[in-house]
């Protein structure tokens, strides 16, 4: 992996990586969802450096090995709000540095950067508020949103392995 000594280095390296996805044969998708849900794997940090393409799925798991590699305090999160018909999703990655909490986002393209907060609970309540307010989701209901702050997944998962590990997470409640 390239040099990368600080959080803006990864934020200036994903900038050259596309909104996208990689199936099982290791083809590469941008902007199309066709064949996503049965084809998408979820690729290892190096893949996405090589294939130029990740969701914010493979995304954060670049952004974990990078974490870790830089010796910050951090967890993964998943967010998802089941409707009976569609299935909205996204995650993310929090970071703590001098007793402060930071939503480091890049796949979420209109809310791209590194926020700060003065604690985790008011992080997670505008992440969770920023989601209720996207366009797709006027109007839902929030108690079906969740939120489930999951542990590192094995690599070249299919989409549902990965929901039901993310899912097998911790509940957190906000």
């Amino acid at each position: 992996m390239e040099q990368i000594n600080n959080v803006m280095d990864l934020m200036n390296l994903l900038d050259s990586v596309e909104y996208g996805w990689m199936d099982m044969d290791k083809n590469t998708y941008v902007n199309t969802e066709k064949g996503f849900k049965k084809k998408f794997v979820l690729q290892k940090p190096e893949d996405v450096l090589t294939s130029k393409v990740g969701t914010c799925y493979d995304q954060v798991e670049l952004e974990r090995a990078v974490f870790k590699e830089l010796g910050l305090k951090f967890n993964t999160y998943f967010m998802v709000y089941y409707d009976a018909k569609k299935l909205f999703t996204h995650t993310f990655a929090v970071y703590e540095e001098n007793e402060k909490f930071y939503w480091f986002e890049h796949a979420w393209e209109e809310n791209k950067g590194i926020h700060e907060y003065l604690s985790l609970y008011d992080l997670l309540k505008d992440v969770k508020s920023i989601f209720e307010k996207n366009k797709k989701l006027k109007n839902i209901d929030l108690d079906y949103l969740c939120i489930y702050k999951y542990k590192k997944p094995k690599f070249h998962i299919g989409l549902k392995d990965f929901y039901k590990h993310c899912e097998n997470g911790e509940n957190v409640l906000i």
